[in-house]
C-alpha cells in the first residue's frame, strides 16, 4: 500500500500508538449529529505508505500531519471530482544539485528536445500497442486501421522533429487519432465516443480525467522526493501552477497504465452507470462515493502487479519510482533516459 486513499466523508486521519488510523464518527440511530460513536475504518503502519491522498471532505489531524512531515510522507488533497488541490510536501534535501542540472537542461533547446522526443516517442508506440491488442479481437473496427497507420506514421515524424512546438503538434495529432481508435475497445456497458473534458461528459472521459491526475500526482511526489523540481519541465511549457516534469513523465504511462485499466475496469463491468452521478458545482460527470472506493481498491491492485504487456517482473508502482531514477541519472550524465514501452524488456 504505497499510497493511502481515503475517500469516507467526514474520516479523520490520526497518528495513534505508532500507526496512521482512519476512523469516522457515525450517528448510531440515524438521528442528528449525536450521540456519535467512532469506527475505525483501517489501521496502518508508516513504512507502508508513501503518499496520503485524502478524497473529498476529510480531516487531518495536526498530531498526524507533523507526523508525516517527521517521516517524509506528503500528503494530496483532491476534490470529490477528481481536481487535485494541493500537496503537503516534507523538507527537501539540502542539495540543489540535481535540480541546478534539470535547470540546465531544461534551458538548453537541444537537450530538452531530445528528452521531450522520448516523451511523446513512449506515448505514441504504447498507443500503438493498445490499439493493436483491440485490433486482435475487432479487426473490422472502421478506425482501427487507419488510426494505426497514422501513429506509425507518426513515429518517424517525431523522430525527425525540430523544435519543441513542432512536437507538440505531432503528439497533440496522435492523441486525437489514438482516442479515435480507442472507441473500438469499449464493450461493457460504458460507451465511448471520444476524449472530452473539463468537464468529462460522461463516465469514461470522468475516469480518464480522474485517472490522469491521481499519476500524475503520484509522480510529482516522487520527482520532488528524488530532489528535482516538478514544475520544470522539458516538452510541457512552464506556466504557474502546472507540474510540468510530472506531466512530461505521465505522457508515456497515459495509455499504457491508466487508459488500459480504464478499459479493463469498464468491460469488466467493475464499474457501472450507477457508480457515476452528475457533478453539480462543476458541471458533466463524477464518480459516487461507492464508485470511488472501487476505483481506488482496483486502482491499488493494479499498482501493485507488474504493467500488462512490458517485460518487468517490477510492481507498476516501483517501475514508476524507477523511471523517475532513470531521468535523474539521464541528467547526471550516467545513462541515455528510456521511455517505457509496451512489448519491450525494462532493465532496472
Amino acid at each position: 500500500m504505497p499510497t493511502l486513499y481515503i475517500t469516507e466523508p467526514g474520516a479523520t486521519v490520526r497518528f495513534s500508538t505508532g500507526s496512521i488510523e482512519v476512523t469516522v464518527s457515525k450517528d448510531p440511530d440515524g438521528h442528528g449529529p449525536l450521540p456519535t460513536q467512532t469506527r475505525r475504518l483501517i489501521e496502518v503502519e508508516p513504512h507502508r505508505i508513501e503518499l496520503i491522498a485524502l478524497v473529498g471532505r476529510i480531516h487531518i489531524t495536526s498530531h498526524a500531519t507533523r507526523f508525516c512531515l517527521e517521516n517524509r510522507i506528503p500528503v494530496a488533497w483532491f476534490k470529490r471530482n477528481g481536481d487535485f488541490l494541493g500537496r503537503l510536501v516534507p523538507e527537501l534535501s539540502r542539495t540543489a544539485d540535481l535540480r541546478l542540472l534539470q535547470y540546465s537542461v531544461a534551458v538548453r533547446t537541444e537537450s530538452a528536445l531530445l528528452l521531450a522526443k522520448e516523451f511523446v516517442a513512449g506515448k505514441i508506440h504504447n498507443s500503438l500497442s493498445i490499439l493493436s491488442a483491440i485490433r486482435s479481437n475487432r479487426a473490422n473496427h472502421p478506425y482501427l486501421g487507419s488510426a494505426i497507420g497514422q501513429l506509425t506514421r507518426l513515429q518517424t515524424q517525431i523522430l525527425n522533429a525540430t523544435d519543441i512546438e513542432s512536437l507538440l503538434g505531432y503528439e497533440g495529432t496522435g492523441a486525437r487519432t489514438y482516442f479515435r481508435g480507442l472507441t473500438a475497445g469499449f464493450d461493457g456497458g460504458l460507451p465511448f465516443e471520444g476524449r472530452a473534458r473539463r468537464p468529462p461528459p460522461d463516465p469514461v472521459n470522468a475516469l480518464l480525467s480522474f485517472g490522469y491526475v491521481i499519476l500524475a500526482n503520484t509522480l510529482a511526489s516522487t520527482v520532488e522526493a528524488r530532489n528535482m523540481d516538478p514544475y520544470v519541465g522539458f516538452l510541457h511549457q512552464r506556466r504557474s501552477g502546472r507540474p510540468s516534469l510530472a506531466l512530461d513523465l505521465l505522457e508515456e504511462l497515459r495509455a499504457a497504465v491508466v487508459d488500459r485499466f480504464v478499459l479493463r475496469m469498464c468491460n469488466r463491468r467493475q464499474l457501472r452507470l450507477e457508480h457515476f452521478e452528475d457533478d453539480i458545482k462543476r458541471g458533466g460527470i463524477r464518480l459516487t462515493r461507492s464508485g470511488l472506493r472501487t476505483f481506488f481498491r482496483e486502482w491499488e491492485a493494479f499498482m501493485d502487479k507488474p504493467l500488462p504487456g512490458l517485460k518487468s517482473d517490477e510492481p507498476l508502482e516501483s517501475l514508476v519510482r524507477h523511471q523517475v531514477n532513470r531521468l535523474a541519472a539521464h541528467l547526471r550524465g550516467r545513462c541515455q533516459y528510456r521511455s517505457i514501452r509496451l512489448g519491450e524488456v525494462y532493465a532496472t
